[in-house]
């Protein structure tokens, strides 16, 4: 990432100065000059409760996002909700994402969101991408069990439980996630990064893992440990995974790979990416992402030692 002025600019919207951020500016001045901004169709993208949930680097996800937009030449406009009282646009939001946060916080949250259960439903069958990162993806889980006794309905949009841990699990983690393409499984990437987990989860059957551990707990152990080898949860572009970082700064091709495929399924065409294949068009060795190359190749021979 080049310079700070991606970074002061959502520090400033996270200090409320603006509920949103976009790039169209830029993108105007890089061989769009002669169309109005108003004509200018932009991704989407939703930051749903920040404030709410806002533990492990959750403003790096949307920088990354948003530093990914600027690259692939994407056209983006990013806002963020705050209050789980406000009513959320999902007709607006092409991508819904809510970064880690407390499992204490994710009753409320739930409460909010079953408030605007049909539009999120409707949101879900466009096929349309909602992230739910580290603890709030038990927000998408059938049931949540704490360890004080209480057993909490989640949303149900992937089918999984997760039971409070007596401790936290800290270590490295590396999956290889699964890439959908037209509801098929077309290929994997390599996902690096940190791992903080408070809850066990366990997959119902038939739902599919965001991924497949390298190394790492992912959901409830490796199957060297007698655990499932998964990591994650995905349901089409549903996806939750605890695999923290940010993971939009340290995995720039699965941030790549997200923006591509929501911006073609919005009919949003990007000159001289649209109708590539991702590996054409970004790798390890792709101008302005060499140090995340880098540092992940070295992150991963440190895995290696440890296995």
């Amino acid at each position: 990432m080049k310079g700070f002025n991606i970074f002061n600019s959502i520090r400033a919207k996270a200090n409320r100065k603006s509920d949103s951020i976009s790039n169209i500016s830029l993108i105007r001045s890089e061989g769009q000059t002669k169309v109005n901004s108003s004509e200018i169709k932009t991704l989407n993208i939703l930051w749903l409760y920040p404030d709410i949930m806002n533990i492990h680097g959750g403003r790096g996800n949307i920088m990354g996002l948003f530093n990914m937009c600027n690259y692939l030449g994407i056209p983006v406009e990013i806002r963020r909700v705050d209050r789980l009282e406000d009513r959320i646009d999902w007709n607006w939001a092409h991508i819904v994402y809510i970064t880690a946060g407390e499992l204490n916080c994710v009753p409320s949250v739930i409460d909010a969101l079953n408030r605007q259960k049909d539009d999120l439903e409707a949101f879900a069958k466009l096929n349309r991408t909602l992230i739910a990162n580290g603890s709030s993806g038990a927000v998408l889980a059938d049931e949540i069990r704490y360890k004080d006794g209480r057993v909490i309905k989640g949303l149900g949009l992937l089918k999984m439980i997760w039971t409070e841990r007596d401790s936290v699990w800290g270590d490295d983690i590396w999956v290889s996630a699964d890439v959908y393409s037209n509801e098929e499984v077309s290929g994997s990437i390599e996902v690096i990064g940190n791992q903080i987990q408070v809850a066990d989860v366990e997959l119902s059957e038939g739902q599919e893992p965001f991924g497949r551990l390298v190394y790492g707990r992912g959901n409830n152990g490796s199957l060297a440990n007698g655990g499932s080898g998964f990591e994650g949860a995905r349901r089409k572009n549903i996806i939750y995974t605890c695999v923290l970082g940010p993971l939009m700064t340290k995995n720039p091709l699965l941030a790549a790979d997200l923006l591509l495929k929501a911006a073609e399924r919005e009919g949003i065409e990007i000159k001289g990416v649209t109708g590539k294949e991702i590996t054409e068009i970004f790798t390890d060795n792709t101008e302005g992402f060499e140090l995340e190359s880098k540092s992940a190749e070295c992150i991963k021979t440190f895995m290696k030692e440890k296995m």
